[in-house]
């Protein structure tokens, strides 16, 4: 069916009415009662006495540790305490014969123990306790590498050991040590993910999750972009943690993927001091400065911020390239009361960028007569190669806890991105093996996005149930367009390059691309003494017009998406789980016939077994899965350099292991491994059938160790050292050609002395050579860099 698209301009008007509600929210509570901490009452339901403490920790504002075999089985009957930390806790655990200790780094810790006197809890005399732990919250930092909780999975802050679903995190701690500068560098250790899939290319961050592409999303919200060269590459200066949920997230997010939910989480204002700059220098002569600042404004810390920014002026790996970028993005929040929130995030950045150099298909893995092509070798016109990106957001998250029971939740992002890029790509070898056939390719585009959710969650108790129920509608709004044009431009010797040929620009067509989607879920996250079960369910109808040249398109489409997921909490730590989940994604566009495409569908299997040793933070997750993906389109998919052999149904089978560990207090460790079986079942392309799709490998490992050096000639010492297997990939859908299977090395050095720390990092330590894609892009290569920050 097709429907007409009335306006072509974002209604605006549904995001006043949605702000103007969180404001008279907001204004409701701003009116309440705010004493301080001291004085108020936190009033708690009836439920479990691991719900009530969970609770008690969010409100109060405190970070909160237990063994969860302490509290099993417990019951916490409905009741108002004390918001102040001592005070409220005692009144919580003595009833069970529990106590709770003060640790050196601010949190609380819980203990077996006798009731203790009421009047010692007023005073803040706890009971000594051993164990070194430490809580946090799913929005929040990390300690080390293990993250203990999560809201990516389910929109709920949650137990990751307690999730039904495979789900990595990698915190700020992990990013730092490592020396990511990108989101993909970041994931580099975690299982099931293929990096540089499209090779190494500081404009993107190409990633698979299980075969597959996956959704990406910033604080929850999708990243929209228009056209095939314009996405947004996010910087992890900003991001307090890069969070991938593995498999369809459709029931959760709406439209996306099927190989995962790529989560980025934003710095938040806090009302602790952060006051961090930093200088780093490196390969390819890279000059980099950081700041990174927050704290409260006003006595009573209602008011706090944050400030992050970074500044880059760099070149790059390939000849004439460069990678310079500017980033700010500062953000404030408002807590006028313990029950409600108002934070607000906003961030710009400006890329100029030289993309990779873009070689013939197969010319990096097909022996050349002529030798091998350097790394560094450019196959472009330095005055034409320009990879020109702006992008930029706004936005809002509001929390109101209405009662002991049910809370509001309201979020809103605006967006926008602008891209000019130009490429001179090689096309292909002329018959000398040595000549290089080229044309230029030219985009620009720009995109404008806005998204609204809304949410009601509840915390209920039925007999031995207690539940977590959220009810929620989203409307996403997306306008973008985009000029395309390539034309043949003079070839090149590859061998010996002489730059500066006279090259035309091609002429573009535009095309223009409208979407509208609303969304309703809801989900119930029901638990009990030993089992948890995750229900959810979601519909989506959208609307879109696309226009392609001379033709317009319009047209409306629905779709269910599912996730159900159970997990047993055995003794010892031991937690089998069961998941399935369903996701789906339209595609605007054409194929070779004129026929709008419509959507592709996407449902996982996954059976899984989790560990988390009693009081560690450490996480062992072993995962079986099977994920198919299903086209509509089975024909010619048209995009913008010719046709493309779509695979109407691919299917993906595999086993993954990945831990988390913190080894004492000084060595801290990540171990990965994949294997993955995915095959193609259905093609109109038979050369295709049976075979293993591009960018999938069969067989990937990682492990990385970090320790911190004891004793007074080393203290401050840290040494990290990883290694990183992936197997040979398939270079062409028939499985002709494949990339070579690669391993490297990485190492770190860091020393922490007073206010000041230092680190020494370096990326593929011994300069391997490997290529990416259609065996057409090289991987990134040894690269240094020395950074210094300064802490006060």
């Amino acid at each position: 069916m097709r429907v007409p698209i009335r306006s072509r301009r974002l209604p605006a008007r549904e995001g006043v009415l949605a702000l103007c509600l969180g404001l008279a929210l907001c204004g409701q509570a701003a009116a309440q009662p705010a004493d301080g901490m001291a004085r108020e009452r936190i009033e708690l339901p009836a439920g479990t006495l691991e719900d009530a403490l969970n609770a008690f920790a969010r409100r109060a504002g405190i970070t909160l540790s237990f063994d969860p075999a302490l509290v099993r089985g417990r019951a916490s009957a409905a009741r108002s305490v004390a918001s102040a930390p001592a005070e409220g806790l005692a009144a919580l655990l003595a009833p069970h014969g529990l106590q709770a200790q003060r640790s050196e780094a601010g949190g609380y810790l819980v203990r077996p123990g006798t009731p203790q006197p009421a009047q010692q809890a007023q005073e803040g005399q706890l009971a000594p306790v051993t164990v070194e732990a430490e809580a946090e919250r799913a929005e929040g930092p990390v300690n080390g590498y293990a993250a203990r909780r999560s809201a990516t999975a389910n929109r709920i802050d949650t137990a990751l050991a307690e999730t039904p679903r495979a789900v990595s995190v990698v915190s700020r701690a992990q990013i730092e040590d490592q020396g990511a500068q990108t989101v993909g560098q970041s994931l580099r250790y975690t299982a099931g993910v293929l990096t540089e899939v499209a090779g190494y290319d500081p404009s993107t961050s190409a990633i698979t999750v299980r075969g597959f592409s996956p959704a990406e999303l910033l604080d929850g919200f999708r990243l929209f972009a228009s056209g095939d060269y314009a996405g947004w590459q996010v910087e992890p200066q900003g991001l307090e943690r890069v969070e991938l949920l593995k498999g369809p997230g459709s029931a959760l997010y709406g439209q996306g993927a099927p190989g995962g939910v790529l989560n980025l989480v934003s710095k938040r204002p806090t009302a602790d001091a952060v006051r961090e700059v930093g200088l780093t220098l490196g390969s390819h002569a890279r000059r980099q400065g950081s700041v990174d600042l927050g704290g409260a404004i006003d006595e009573d810390g209602r008011w706090t911020y944050r400030l992050n920014g970074l500044l880059r002026d760099s070149g790059g790996q390939t000849d004439f390239s460069r990678d310079d970028r500017q980033f700010l993005a500062p953000a404030l929040r408002w807590k006028p009361s313990a029950d409600t929130s108002l934070t607000l995030l906003a961030d710009i950045t400006r890329d100029r960028v030289t993309p990779k150099s873009w070689w013939p298909d197969y010319a990096l893995v097909v022996p050349n007569p002529h030798g091998r092509i350097p790394p560094s070798r450019s196959i472009g016109e330095p005055a034409i190669d320009r990879y020109d990106r702006d992008t930029a957001s706004l936005a809002y998250l509001l929390e109101h806890r209405i009662d002991a029971r049910w809370s509001f939740h309201q979020k809103a992002r605006l967006s926008h991105s602008a891209l000019d890029y130009a490429q001179v790509r090689g096309t292909g070898f002329a018959a000398d093996r040595r000549t290089v056939e080229r044309s230029t390719l030219l985009s620009r585009s720009r995109g404008r996005a806005i998204a609204f959710d809304n949410s009601i969650e509840g915390r209920l108790r039925h007999g031995d149930w207690s539940h977590v129920l959220q009810f929620g509608a989203d409307q996403q709004y997306f306008r973008g367009s985009d000029e395309f044009g390539a034309v043949a431009a003079p070839s090149i010797d590859a061998f010996s390059p002489v730059y500066g040929a006279p090259v035309d620009l091609p002429r573009t067509s535009a095309k223009t691309r409208r979407l509208r989607i609303n969304g309703f879920y809801v989900q119930d996250q029901m638990r009990s003494e030993r089992w948890t079960l995750d229900l959810a369910l979601r519909h989506d109808r959208g609307s879109s017009r696309y226009d392609d040249y001379n033709t317009t398109q319009l047209s409306t489409r629905s779709h269910t998406s599912y996730n159900l997921g159970v997990l047993y909490r055995g003794a010892g730590g031991w937690s089998p789980y069961l998941n399935q989940s369903s996701s789906f994604m339209p595609v605007l566009g054409a194929d070779f016939n004129a026929a709008p495409l419509r959507i592709d569908t996407g449902r996982q299997f996954e059976l899984g077994l989790k560990y988390q040793p009693p009081g560690t933070r450490s996480l062992y997750t072993v995962s079986a899965f099977e994920l198919t993906r299903r086209s509509s389109f089975t024909g010619d998919q048209r995009n913008y350099l010719g046709l493309e052999i779509v695979p109407a149904v691919v299917r993906a089978r595999g086993l993954e292991f990945e831990a988390r560990l913190a080894l004492g207090a000084r060595l801290r460790a990540l171990a990965s491994y994949t294997w993955l079986d995915a095959r193609v079942l259905e093609s109109i392309d038979t050369a295709q059938v049976g075979k293993r799709p591009r960018q999938s490998a069969r067989h990937s490992a990682s492990l990385w160790l970090d320790y911190r050096f004891a004793g007074e000639a080393l203290a401050g010492w840290s040494l990290g050292a990883g290694v990183r297997y992936v197997g040979r990939v398939p270079a062409r859908a028939d499985n002709a050609f494949h990339n070579p299977a690669y391993t490297l090395v990485d190492v770190a050095l860091r020393h922490d002395r007073g206010p000041w720390s230092y680190s020494l990092n370096a990326t593929n330590l011994f300069d391997r050579t490997y290529v990416s894609n259609l065996g057409q892009a090289f991987g990134q290569r040894r690269t240094l860099q020395a950074r210094a920050v300064y802490r006060w």
